[in-house]
This record gives structure tokens, C-alpha cells and sequence, in this order.
């Protein structure tokens, strides 16, 4: 599975590099993506790549970290689904309106550093 890890590390780097450099152009490829897609489509996509993240977390150095990735990824995808849909619509609409482009730079650093330190981690 080390594909996966590839595959998702590589994505990571991208998305961060995207949001960091183009703040307004990544959130409104967001608004697009959250308009368009149903939530538990979304939950279920969360839930699948954190047990992806699971099954390859072997292929790893450091497979406790990728693991705990998968787990949380699994549990927000359960919380995504669980959630009511207002509290669900006024958590997209922070994140899509109401939230800074420091903070959309925050998000894409972040992803960055962890996409980075998962490509370097891969046996």
C-alpha cells in the first residue's frame, strides 16, 4: 500500500501548496466542491481514506502517526455524518465565508508540513 501513501502524501503537498499560494481560488474551488457534494457521500469518502490510512500505515516509519491520522479521519467522517444539518451548514458556511485567509493559510501549511512528513516516512 505504499501507493496510497504516495498518492496521498503527493496530494497533500499539492492542496497545501494551492491553498498557502492561491487563498481565493482554493476556497472557491471549496464552495464548489461543498455546494455539489452531499455530506454523507462526504462522511463515507472521510471514513474510506482513513481506513486506507489504517491498512497502510505499515508501509511507514512511523506507522503509530499515520494510523492515528486514519483513526481521526474515520471518527470526523462519523462525526460528518452524525452531526445535524444545521450545525453541519454552519460549520461549511464558517469555513467557506466567515474564515480569514491567514487562517486558510494555517490550514494549507499544516497540510503541507503533514503531506511532506508523510512522503518522508514511506519505507
Amino acid at each position: 500500500m505504499k501507493w496510497f501513501l504516495y498518492a496521498i502524501s503527493l496530494f497533500c503537498v499539492t492542496i497545501g501548496c494551492c491553498t498557502i499560494l492561491y487563498t481565493n481560488e482554493s476556497r472557491n474551488v471549496l464552495r464548489n466542491i461543498f455546494n455539489k457534494i452531499d455530506r454523507k457521500i462526504l462522511s463515507a469518502f472521510e471514513a474510506i481514506m482513513g481506513i486506507l490510512l489504517v491498512v497502510s500505515a505499515t508501509a511507514s516509519h512511523h506507522s503509530w502517526l499515520i494510523r492515528l491520522i486514519g483513526f481521526m479521519a474515520v471518527i470526523e467522517g462519523g462525526i460528518i455524518f452524525f452531526i445535524p444539518k444545521n450545525l453541519y451548514d454552519e460549520l461549511i458556511d464558517w469555513y467557506l465565508n466567515s474564515a480569514s485567509d491567514q487562517t486558510y493559510r494555517l490550514f494549507g501549511i499544516v497540510t503541507l508540513i503533514l503531506g511532506t512528513a508523510v512522503l518522508s516516512w514511506i519505507l
